[in-house]
């Protein structure tokens, strides 16, 4: 299906900037030459085109968006944000299962647009802990993880983050909590004696692994045939990232059980 609307907005770069660059509020001529880098000759002929059809207004030397601009215009960020996320690493996205994401927190997936991701680990350590993931945990006041897999280093690990006062959150299947109870019984009750140390377990098919804390987030997706995908992480480190990260831990423990003793 035609649609001129699209074809105006995204056809031009230019004009997909202008309508951006608006929606924080009125702009000179001055203004939008300056930030958007542009000269008259350039710039005209779009602000034209977009106040020939309702985008925005013009008073004297200054362009508004009108109230059609401002709906098209908050509709747009999210969408160039899931476009650049999926361009940029397309190669990730295509072989990883991104309906394991919960679809509420899959709609905002756009927020993640500046993720980074982790080195792949060398083969002497090709089954630890990536070496960023460790290094920002220790730094963190505060964590909130999911774990779909078990690592035998993360039960001592999570505890001694909360003998030394961080904030810990954890939330796992119940076959992993099986495994905690089994072989490490003894950290698991250490561990919730601790005010600061919460354990959930949710009995809903979780895929995905996760640690969201006050510096960062890190998520691991499974291949899109279900495998685990324990060379590649995604790290993200801006606060709307991290919300998103917090949103999705909300988002599980809200339909987990509290573990307060074995």
């Amino acid at each position: 299906m035609n649609s001129p609307l699209l074809e105006l907005i995204f056809l031009s770069e230019r004009r997909k900037d202008l309508i951006l660059f608006l929606r924080d509020g009125p702009k000179s001529i001055s203004d939008i030459k300056k930030n958007l880098n542009v000269g008259l000759v350039a710039i005209l002929p779009q602000l034209k085109k977009l106040r020939e059809n309702s985008l925005i207004l013009k008073t004297g030397d200054i362009y508004i968006l009108s109230p059609l601009g401002i709906a098209v215009a908050d509709r747009m960020q999210p969408i160039i944000n899931v476009l650049n996320l999926f361009e940029t690493n397309y190669g990730y996205w295509g072989n990883h299962a991104v309906e394991s994401i919960p679809e509420p927190l899959r709609k905002r997936i756009g927020e993640l647009a500046n993720c980074t991701f982790s080195e792949p680990p060398d083969r002497t350590r090709l089954f630890e802990p990536h070496r960023e993931f460790v290094e920002n945990l220790m730094k963190s006041k505060k964590i909130s993880g999911i774990a779909s897999i078990f690592h035998p280093l993360y039960p001592s690990l999570f505890l001694t983050f909360a003998k030394n006062g961080v904030d810990v959150s954890l939330l796992v299947t119940p076959p992993i909590y099986e495994r905690i109870k089994e072989e490490y019984k003894a950290e698991l009750n250490e561990f919730l004696k601790f005010e600061n140390a919460s354990f959930y377990v949710c009995s809903q098919k979780i895929e995905l692994a996760y640690a969201v804390t006050d510096r960062f987030l890190s998520l691991t997706l499974p291949f899109s045939d279900g495998t685990y995908d324990h060379k590649e992480d995604l790290l993200c480190f801006d606060p709307e990232a991290i919300q998103w990260g917090e949103d999705l831990f909300a988002y599980y423990r809200k339909i987990s059980d509290k573990i307060t003793e074995i």
